[in-house]
């Protein structure tokens, strides 16, 4: 089974996230898949805007996926993991055309951040979206930087130190949602959504969107050195493993 399923709708490039797993943990394989799906949403001219979903009642992303996180034990290995991450969302914030998420179930960490690449986001009443990583022991300076960067220093300190799913309020509040609809017309409130925003006049929403974006792109590639070192230490020095093995079950 693919791990990303992709069909056309209204002009619209429809990627489901499709692992076994409902919670649609991120791992290699569905990182290339959307990374090849941006290039082709980018360049195929008759895609005129992208969803990015996990389905209606599945998760839309929990992040890394442990089962390869809890292999990470050399300074390279770590340090492919954000080289990877880095170019997973620069992919997707170099798509000039319109990019919407429809986002059901949980969005931990990872998943924060691929919603974060896009333009606009549709969640439910039952959304949760969290990032927990520096409870367990898992360093998050990318996620830090891209929910500072797009909903600004007081809402990442929500996320990044509360540790908690935020409330539907918040979210609304706080534009991490941009609308809300009902769990079994979340993708299809975002494919409407993706396919109106893909009907404006092309030249201005890619050259603004161009614009909005470069500096995003430059601060995470700035920030990966740094990116590295954090998560260098954290998996080295082990301060996930029980959170691992809890997860696990080992």
């Amino acid at each position: 089974m693919a791990a990303l399923h992709t069909y056309m709708k209204e002009g619209v490039l429809v990627a489901q996230f499709n692992r076994k797993n409902p919670l649609n943990p991120l791992d290699r394989e569905l990182e290339t898949e959307i990374v090849d799906a941006c290039r082709l949403a980018q360049d195929e001219p008759a895609v005129k805007a992208m969803v990015l979903t996990g389905g209606a009642h599945r998760s839309f992303c929990v992040g890394d996926d442990f089962y390869e996180a809890v292999e990470l034990n050399t300074q390279a290995a770590v340090e492919q993991l954000v080289d990877r991450l880095v170019g997973l969302y620069t992919a997707l914030l170099s798509v000039t055309k319109p990019t919407v998420a429809g986002m059901d179930g949980y969005a931990i960490g990872g998943g924060v951040q691929i919603a974060l690449c896009c333009d606009w986001r549709v969640g439910t009443p039952t959304t949760k979206a969290l990032g927990w990583e520096l409870k367990y022991g898992l360093g998050c300076p990318l996620g830090a930087y891209m929910l500072g960067k797009s909903l600004g220093r007081a809402a990442m300190s929500d996320i990044i130190f509360g540790c908690e799913p935020v409330s539907i309020g918040w979210a609304l509040r706080c534009k991490f949602f941009n609308e809300v609809a009902d769990g079994m017309e979340v993708v299809e409130r975002a494919i409407s959504r993706a396919a109106a925003l893909g009907r404006y006049p092309e030249c201005t929403y890619r050259r603004t969107k161009e614009c909005v974006n470069r500096s995003f792109i430059a601060g995470l590639q700035e920030l990966t050195s740094v990116a590295k070192k954090i998560h260098v230490e954290g998996f080295l020095k082990k301060a996930a493993e029980a959170h691992f093995a809890r997860v696990l079950r080992r």
